[in-house]
């Protein structure tokens, strides 16, 4: 592909993000330090650290599974480094908030099933929590173990990005294949993306811009590893540029329509919209103060989608969001922050859309709750009669029996009905035979 050629794409590619970037959330940076005077309660969502590709590009016979010697999708060691680095980033934001050893009734770390998030998350512990000597299970090692707690991919519909949920994929399969500003993005990148899918043999014509993450992921751990990993002849500096524009550009519409929002990044909002409200009437234990994610990029993306933010920058390794809980004035504020620089402590916090700061608990409820479901699995249409919680089953039972038992009654008033009416005849039958026996002369006439 000639230069001149890049260059152009380039500068497309760019404009658009520039009028797209119009549309979309920024924050403001501040002090590294939260304001523990009227902090309650932290969330806190990341996503794991660097990893091994997820994927191979089929043409790239110098990056194959085998030079991956981790295998594919596993966190790395610079992985494990950047979340040690963060645990001790939230120490630091949040010392004097957070006991300075670990407790069991102070914070619940919840990871999505792979190993490169549990392993984060225990990274990201180490960091967090430096144990004393006085409190080391083996002197000289600065580390205790801190519980992970998880869920099958298959029932994980707050982190497993992939659950079964058909509503969910038909709306995808919708946005992707009719949106105008994506139609416009990929016409207008035609040239560049049909040269995509016959490098990388992804596609016969131009690359589908949805399936764009499949060229980005293999390409971007190479980027980070290039002490044993080199990129294909065919990307220089100008091609990964305009791959990694359209992956940003492309994973804005992850959580694009109301429905997406809904049943995509619903379940993950409406669990933290749950326990913030718990904490707000007491119904947790005093003592908690953290509830950790760790998570994917869609995880992070999911939450800041249902707080109206939607950042230029689809989330990097250890990137992390913070939904804070404070008391001021008497009133129960929620803010967010998010921090989207691996190797950097800035921070930044975002106005939440359609709740003007302060944003109280109830104020954000009534903004966001058509984000809510209510009934997620008969929403997504994947709810069977053998999948009804024991509730349901209950009340069908009770259902089934009332009706059996007003049957019966029917049955049996009828029956009763019957028999009074056959016993009433008798009755007659016999008084009327009574009466004509008497009316009988006891001497014939003919018999004179």
């Amino acid at each position: 592909m000639k230069i001149g050629i890049d260059i152009i794409l380039f500068v497309i590619v760019i404009s658009i993000d520039s009028i797209f970037g119009n549309l979309f959330s920024t924050g403001r940076k501040v002090d590294i330090h939260a304001d523990i005077d009227t902090l309650q309660f932290i969330h806190a969502i990341w996503r794991h650290g660097d990893r091994t590709p997820a994927v191979l590009i089929p043409t790239d016979i110098n990056n194959t599974e085998s030079t991956w010697e981790i295998g594919l999708g596993e966190l790395t060691k610079k992985g494990m480094k950047q979340q040690y680095k963060l645990g001790q980033w939230i120490r630091k934001r949040y010392d004097g908030f957070l006991s300075s050893e670990y407790t069991p009734f102070e914070i619940y770390v919840r990871s999505s099933d792979y190993n490169r998030t549990l392993m984060s998350a225990q990274a990201n512990m180490a960091g967090l929590y430096k144990p004393s000597n006085d409190s080391q299970f083996m002197s000289g090692l600065p580390w205790n173990p801190i519980p992970i707690h998880t869920v099958s991919k298959a029932d994980d519909i707050q982190l497993y990005d992939d659950v079964y949920c058909p509503a969910v994929k038909s709306e995808t399969d919708n946005v992707y294949k009719n949106s105008p500003e994506l139609k416009k993005i990929e016409n207008e990148n035609k040239e560049f993306l049909n040269f995509l899918g016959n490098v990388t043999g992804l596609s016969n014509g131009p690359l589908p811009i949805k399936n764009i993450w499949l060229v980005f992921d293999p390409l971007n751990a190479e980027n980070h590893h290039k002490d044993q990993h080199t990129l294909p002849s065919w990307v220089n500096e100008t091609v990964m540029h305009k791959i990694i524009q359209l992956y940003d550009i492309s994973s804005k519409y992850i959580y694009h329509t109301d429905i997406l929002k809904r049943l995509k990044a619903g379940p993950l909002f409406r669990e933290i919209m749950k326990r913030l409200n718990k904490k707000i009437n007491g119904q947790l234990d005093r003592r908690e103060k953290l509830y950790v994610y760790s998570a994917h990029d869609t995880s992070v993306s999911a939450i800041l989608s249902s707080f109206g933010i939607t950042p230029d920058i689809f989330p990097l390794y250890a990137s992390l969001v913070l939904v804070e809980l404070h008391k001021i004035n008497n009133e129960n504020i929620i803010k967010i922050f998010y921090k989207n620089v691996t190797d950097h402590d800035d921070v930044y916090e975002y106005d939440i859309e359609g709740c003007p700061s302060p944003c109280s608990y109830d104020n954000l409820l009534q903004a966001k709750k058509q984000y809510i479901p209510k009934k997620w699995k008969e929403e997504c249409g994947i709810i069977k009669w053998y999948q009804w919680d024991p509730a349901t089953y209950f009340a069908l039972l009770a259902m089934v029996g009332f009706c059996a038992l007003f049957f019966a009654s029917l049955i049996g008033i009828e029956y009763l009905l019957r028999w009074l009416k056959r016993k009433n005849q008798h009755t007659v039958d016999e008084e009327y035979h009574a009466e004509n026996e008497d009316s009988q002369p006891l001497i014939n006439s003919e018999d004179v």
